[in-house]
């Protein structure tokens, strides 16, 4: 069981850890669609013309899709009319990523009550923190940015799982954060006994992503844990986050600013010149961020 595998024992307590698995079995499932968009693209002999067939059968994804490949975050000066045009333009990957990230906002996005969570200050760091990821990668070669770009796009989905799951318990956390100062990332176990990274490693698992992506969300608060395999992963996602809390886009719900871990820096070969001069990149991108989560509203 893949459970078993990428989280081991890091939620402490066994019978908090089944009763979250437990409630997490009843978030809704993504789409059978999806899967299968994501079984064609991992063939090398799937055509533009199969998986944009395949995307258009749904119209809520393919119809925010193009808005988000028409958006300024492109900027491509025509127009992009159908999703075949938008593989052939952006890659089979990109799209991909786009599919799942839009359907996990249809899915998780948006929220039909009061929560602790302001929905569209955390996806704004959300975007902000795939928007960074992608920048890291002009620095650190070797590494995906498609996929960097969905597992900082998710990586702190484990926060509204929680905020729907323990509302009132939530609520607490949220407040201990803003009074006492600390992270959010240790209120969590403090108070809950588990962190929105490993839960949300536990709905990325349910939701049958790929390692690639429930390693580095389920530790990008501990980028040293990881097997060697997912380190880079997982280290470009830590920093991601980090990056987008200095250059101050959107808000996940966590005010604190902490320092890269010393195995993220060491592994990444990054100085603090580096991650300043990536900040005032991110910077400038403001507007684009904020272009895209219009896109996918």
């Amino acid at each position: 069981m893949v459970l078993n595998y990428s989280l081991g024992n890091s939620i402490s307590d066994m019978s908090t850890k089944l009763t979250m698995i437990d409630r997490i079995k009843g978030l809704p499932t993504l789409p059978v669609m999806l899967h299968k968009v994501l079984t064609l693209v991992q063939d090398e002999n799937t055509s533009a013309k199969t998986l944009g067939n395949l995307i258009s059968y749904d119209q809520a994804i393919s119809s925010r899709l193009l808005k988000v490949a028409n958006s300024a975050y492109y900027g491509f000066m025509r127009e992009i009319a159908s999703v075949q045009h938008a593989i052939v333009i952006l890659g089979f990957k990109e799209v991909k990523s786009l599919a799942l990230g839009i359907t996990v906002f249809n899915t998780m996005g948006s929220a039909n009550r009061d929560t602790s969570i302001l929905h569209e200050e955390f996806w704004m760091h959300s975007i902000g923190c795939a928007l960074a990821g992608q920048i890291i990668c002009k620095k650190v070669p070797g590494v995906d940015p498609e996929t960097i770009f969905t597992a900082a796009l998710l990586h702190d989905i484990g926060k509204l799982t929680l905020d729907r799951l323990f509302t009132a318990e939530y609520s607490k956390v949220v407040t201990m954060v803003q009074s006492d100062g600390v992270g959010i990332w240790e209120a969590e176990r403090k108070l809950l006994g588990f962190t929105h990274a490993e839960v949300g490693g536990l709905l990325c698992e349910r939701w049958k992503f790929p390692l690639t992506l429930v390693t580095p969300i389920a530790f990008h608060h501990q980028p040293e844990k990881v097997d060697k395999k997912y380190r880079h992963l997982t280290s470009i996602v830590h920093l991601a986050d980090i990056l987008c809390k200095r250059a101050q886009i959107g808000n996940s719900g966590d005010t604190t600013l902490p320092l890269p871990h010393p195995s993220a820096h060491e592994i990444l070969k990054l100085g603090e010149r580096d991650l300043d001069t990536m900040v005032e990149e991110l910077k400038r991108e403001e507007e684009r961020v904020t272009s895209f989560l219009r896109a996918i509203q």
